[in-house]
């Protein structure tokens, strides 16, 4: 009876450890990585203790360095449930219109709008890669954080903000190209493999109206991923209850097998 007992408790604090794993995150930010003079960029920060970089996807919000925060995390994937996204239940975005004109232009512009939640969280995936930290806050860099705004603009949210009137319209251009040659069953794999480098964090404490998350500080697309250590901890977890579980059988068969006085 003893020994059923001991097994049950072990078990269930084996499931509460799993379930712990799946929960929010420590998200604590350090110091700018690089700060663009139209706000937005790139920031370093610790994810559940994991050194990493944090680059900002989001316009509506606000997100301060140095602070805590505690977070959600969703690895991006062709399959990613974005449930706890800020995005990720929106359909309705404000209208993409690139500059020029010609065949090119009116197709980008397709694939832009026609974009939902995940195909615009893997395309700002690419952008990001597009950043070249060392420059700082330049012309550069301030492109790609208004192309990922501009993407990220759900209707209800307004315009993207462009406090430099600077037009993103090649680093569209260059994420629908990228995004129309992945998305194929042949680069299916590759793709994946990109996208596996990225998380999407997200404040813990958003509430949704209309599939938006509301609140809370400025979502961050984390490249590269910190490495989650939730899983291990379990394990390590899980080792040192049934160290302890050896413990506590051994002493529940010598009190069951000395002599009684």
């Amino acid at each position: 009876m003893k020994i059923n007992l001991i097994y049950g408790t072990v078990f269930a604090s084996f499931l509460a450890a799993l379930s712990a794993s799946a929960s929010s995150v420590p998200l604590d930010t350090t110091n700018y990585n690089f700060q663009l003079d139209g706000d937005g960029g790139g920031a370093q920060a610790t994810l559940n203790g994991v050194p990493t970089e944090i680059f900002c996807d989001n316009f509506a919000n606000e997100i301060v360095v140095p602070d805590d925060y505690s977070a959600n995390v969703t690895p991006l994937s062709t399959s990613a449930n974005l449930d706890e996204t800020r995005f990720g239940g929106v359909t309705s975005w404000t209208a993409i219109h690139l500059t020029g004109s010609g065949a090119p232009v009116t197709q980008d512009d397709a694939i832009l709008n026609g974009a939902p939640a995940l195909a615009r969280y893997e395309m700002v995936a690419y952008l990001t890669s597009l950043y070249d930290v060392g420059k700082g806050s330049d012309a550069y860099n301030d492109r790609i954080q208004e192309a990922i705004w501009t993407l990220m603009d759900p209707t209800v949210s307004g315009p993207a903000p462009d406090a430099y009137g600077i037009n993103p319209t090649a680093d569209l251009e260059a994420a629908a190209n990228w995004y129309s040659t992945m998305n194929t069953p042949a680069n299916l794999n590759a793709l994946n493999s990109f996208l596996a480098n990225y998380e999407i964090v997200s404040d813990a404490n958003m509430t949704f109206k209309n599939g938006l998350g509301i609140g809370g500080f400025q979502e961050q697309i984390v490249d590269p991923p910190a490495a989650s250590p939730e899983p291990r901890g379990a394990i390590w977890m899980l080792i040192g209850l049934f160290g302890t579980c050896g413990f506590l059988l051994e002493r529940a068969r010598g009190k069951k097998l000395s002599p009684v006085a």
